[in-house]
């Protein structure tokens, strides 16, 4: 039997307020070293599954119904199995689950529960803007705005930043305002000195 209550109130609340907090996870042994874990979004028997047999091997993806019958998501080139994911859920039924890949590295899949739609893998997201599915990521030496689904390109920008291991080393603070605005403050130059911005973001790229 799966410990329901405090973890699903804990959830219910974290959800309500717009956390983008880690779920807590209702987890149970599997094996010596694994466990079956679920976190689960407000919509009535939907979330996400991790089944690992330890923290660096698992396999991940969402489930309807019986969560024992999860649909099991394709790890991104490079990677043959997934470490335990983040999961946090900055919607009610939006879910972000994140994995480390390294010390500079991350990998992300979105999945909307009432569409029952999972994205593509999207590496190295800064921020999310839940109300119109775009995310913003470090690419190479530009901050790009993507739609969380398609992966098409909205925006990109691109500064003096300074110099670092990689862009989000440089980028100090970033968020989505809810007037579509992206706010964010980097280090500039040589001299790193921060400076803030507050950019619009349309919702998808234009003609």
């Amino acid at each position: 039997m799966w410990a329901l209550a405090v973890p699903i109130v804990l959830g219910v609340f974290a959800a309500i307020a717009g956390s983008a907090s880690s779920v807590a996870a209702e987890c149970a042994p599997q094996g010596p070293t694994g466990s079956h874990c679920l976190y689960r979004s407000l919509l009535p028997s939907t979330g996400i599954a991790a089944s690992c047999r330890d923290d660096r091997d698992c396999r991940v993806g969402y489930y309807y119904g019986d969560p024992d019958k999860a649909v099991w998501i394709d790890p991104p080139a490079g990677m043959a199995t997934f470490p335990k994911p983040e999961v946090t859920w900055p919607s009610l039924t939006f879910a972000q689950i994140r994995f480390d890949c390294g010390p500079t590295c991350s990998v992300s899949y979105f999945f909307e529960a009432r569409r029952r739609r999972l994205s593509g893998p999207r590496r190295s997201v800064l921020a999310v803007d839940v109300r119109r599915w775009l995310l913003a990521a470090a690419e190479e030496r530009a901050l790009v705005v993507r739609q969380v689904f398609s992966g098409r390109e909205v925006t990109r920008i691109e500064r003096d930043w300074a110099a670092g291991p990689w862009l989000g080393d440089v980028i100090t603070a970033l968020h989505f305002d809810p007037d579509g605005r992206l706010s964010f403050t980097w280090l500039r130059g040589p001299e790193r000195s921060a400076v803030s911005e507050r950019q619009s973001i349309p919702s998808a790229a234009a003609r």
